[in-house]
């Protein structure tokens, strides 16, 4: 629009960018380098990412962000695989051309925000105004089919018989020594679950302008796993849990934990063996925990010296200065002779003397 009046439209709400990577390298000898070829010799691709998502607002208080990503490596090269029936062996064969190998996935999710508010009772006292609680749960869908599927061409299925008499089929990119990789098997279907809450207290503060302060109790508590159901088996996934809790203004402490939502079984030779019974079938719980973690940041800036140094200068008193003496002021009067006034005061004692001088003896008349 050439002049912004009013709400947002639905597709200004869109956005989209792109990045590209261009790149070559080549292992060889310094007196070679001159001497290779570009296309055959060295490992060169381009690499393109085009994101595209935007986000509405439903029912006044349900976010909906919709997402689309398209990946594309073009190479210049191919390495193609075949049984050689004489030698026993698998064997190269590289082939020189311009090839595509582009992947995408689109996705879906929905979150909002619930707030909570308690305040203590009276019979508490005065010094906790209110403790708010912020609640965010999400969900989201995401999908891509199976690019190694025979119809785009990214993956191919090897078949042979090997010296042992043995039938072998094995699946390979020709694209997989790339420098920016292939594309991964199997397709995607996926919904994620999580949530996240957040505490705080505001307190009365005489240190604020505002007479209160805002005191975070849980800076983040999040929970989160997923539910592939475009898998053959073992479709949900681990259960991570991590807590996020301020000590000090720079200072975070963090800790995370990982569940195994799967029971185990022991094998033929006695060994523990994952198998693809999750645990709440069984009445086992929602987890099991496998792994935890601990992490302390500190984070500061700029400002964090500056108050440092404003606080050296505030605790630094001045220092008196020896061989010093405060201002003097002097007064001109005439009595029954020439008398010069001389009034001192010393500041840095407290103290005041008054002396008049006699300026014909030259000595304090006492």
């Amino acid at each position: 629009r050439k002049s912004v009046v009013g709400n947002e439209r639905w597709y200004e709400k869109i956005q989209m960018s792109y990045s590209g990577r261009f790149q070559n390298s080549i292992l060889t000898k310094q007196d070679q380098i001159l001497k290779s070829n570009l296309i055959k010799d060295w490992r060169n691709g381009m690499y393109h990412n085009i994101p595209i998502s935007a986000t509405f607002n439903v029912f006044k208080y349900l976010n909906l962000t919709a997402s689309f990503n398209f990946t594309d490596r073009m190479y210049t090269n191919k390495v193609m695989r075949e049984w050689d029936t004489q030698q026993s062996k698998i064997v190269q064969d590289t082939t020189y051309g311009f090839y595509n190998v582009f992947n995408y996935y689109g996705s879906l999710s929905a979150d909002t925000k619930l707030y909570g508010f308690y305040k203590p009772w009276k019979i508490f006292g005065d010094k906790v105004q209110a403790i708010r609680h912020i609640f965010t749960p999400s969900i989201s869908f995401s999908a891509a089919p199976d690019f190694s599927s025979p119809r785009y061409g990214f993956w191919k299925t090897l078949s042979y018989v090997n010296e042992r008499g043995e039938t072998v089929t094995e699946k390979y990119s020709p694209f997989s020594n790339g420098i920016f990789g292939t594309v991964s098997q199997g397709k995607q279907g996926t919904v994620s679950f999580s949530v996240s809450n957040n505490l705080e207290m505001k307190v009365k503060s005489d240190r604020d302008s505002t007479g209160v302060r805002k005191i975070s109790l849980i800076e983040n508590l999040s929970a989160n796993m997923s539910y592939n159901m475009a898998a053959d088996s073992m479709k949900w996934s681990n259960l991570n849990t991590s807590i996020l809790i301020k000590l000090t203004k720079g200072f975070n402490l963090q800790m995370s934990a990982t569940w195994d939502t799967y029971t185990y079984q022991l094998d033929s030779y006695g060994n523990p063996v994952r198998v693809n019974k999750p645990r709440w079938t069984v009445g086992k719980g929602l987890g099991r925990l496998s792994s935890t973690g601990t992490s302390f940041s500190y984070t500061f800036n700029n400002d964090t010296f500056k108050k440092k140094d404003k606080k050296k200068n505030d605790n630094k008193q001045p220092q008196p200065q020896p061989n010093t003496l405060p201002p003097t002021v002097m007064r001109f009067g005439r009595s029954r002779g020439v008398y010069l006034s001389t009034i001192r005061s010393i500041t840095d004692m407290g103290l005041s003397t008054k002396r008049k001088w006699n300026t014909t003896a030259g000595l304090p008349k006492t």
